[in-house]
């Protein structure tokens, strides 16, 4: 799934951007394609490099590189950075020679996971919990 968003160097377009939604283990199903801007400008990515920074629902904190695709941020989120259901927040560090920049942050909220609850005689059928793992 590819969520488009819009970044604002200057901070000032976080409630324009639709949360992002994926469920907790999934792995490269959740694409973020990111523009941009600076005093309503497109930013110019070129000889940048792009990393995600992520403050995830266990407050740890995940760094993932990006990369840069027709002037935008293209990054996948792994099931490293969904281990844990919550709400996280998340920003895309931007570096080239002569600055280091961040964009304004956008919302994640990784939906709970179905796991199976230990079973103790396997001749019964599995029951089914709502779990957070951790």
């Amino acid at each position: 799934m590819i969520n488009r968003i819009i970044l604002d160097l200057n901070k000032k377009n976080n409630s324009l951007n639709e949360i992002i939604r994926l469920r907790q283990g999934e792995n490269n199903s959740t694409e973020i394609q990111a523009s941009v801007t600076a005093n309503n400008q497109v930013y110019d990515l070129g000889d940048s490099a792009v990393e995600l920074h992520m403050k995830k629902p266990d407050y740890e904190v995940y760094v993932e590189k990006a990369t840069i695709n027709n002037n935008e941020i293209i990054c996948k989120l792994t099931s490293d950075a969904v281990k844990f259901a919550g709400k996280a927040t998340a920003y895309f560090q931007i570096t080239n020679k002569d600055s280091l920049i961040t964009t304004e942050n956008f919302k994640i909220d990784i939906l709970p996971a179905l796991n199976p609850v230990k079973k103790e005689d396997p001749n019964k059928p599995q029951p089914i919990d709502l779990q957070i793992l951790k």
